[in-house]
């Protein structure tokens, strides 16, 4: 058992209770070493709501380490999970998150996905822009 895994399963244990805002805060607040262990988690996770939330739990730790992830994400078939990604990549909004957007774009032909990632390309570039 890796150093978070037990919290990480408490927290998700609340979660599944009905204490999403308590869970996400817990996760949130926890150290960034916590981002191996809510990968596993959302990785071997089928129930679509949690992993949108670990998902959501991971990019607002804000490190750019969870970046390929992110561009993993987008190219789920769920829009609750590719939406989720793209809100991360354009907050961390560095070129590395802007790269990982337009790799995705090419992708996926879907009108609405295009339109989307093509939004947050020009909102990612600007943050990354202000660096």
């Amino acid at each position: 058992m890796s150093m978070f895994e037990e919290t990480v399963n408490h927290y998700i244990e609340r979660y599944h209770a009905g204490h999403a805002e308590e869970a996400f805060h817990g996760l949130l607040e926890l150290d960034h070493a916590v981002l191996p262990d809510l990968e596993a988690a959302y990785r071997s996770s089928k129930d679509i709501d949690l992993r949108s939330f670990l998902l959501e739990v991971i990019w607002q730790h804000r490190q750019g380490s969870v970046i390929p992830l992110l561009g993993e994400a987008l190219l789920d078939v769920h829009t609750r999970i590719w939406r989720q990604a793209l809100d991360g990549l354009v907050a961390l909004g560095s070129p590395a998150a802007v790269a990982a957007l337009r790799s995705a774009r090419g992708h996926r032909d879907e009108e609405e996905f295009r339109r989307w990632v093509d939004e947050a390309i020009v909102q990612a570039d600007v943050e990354a822009r202000s660096l």
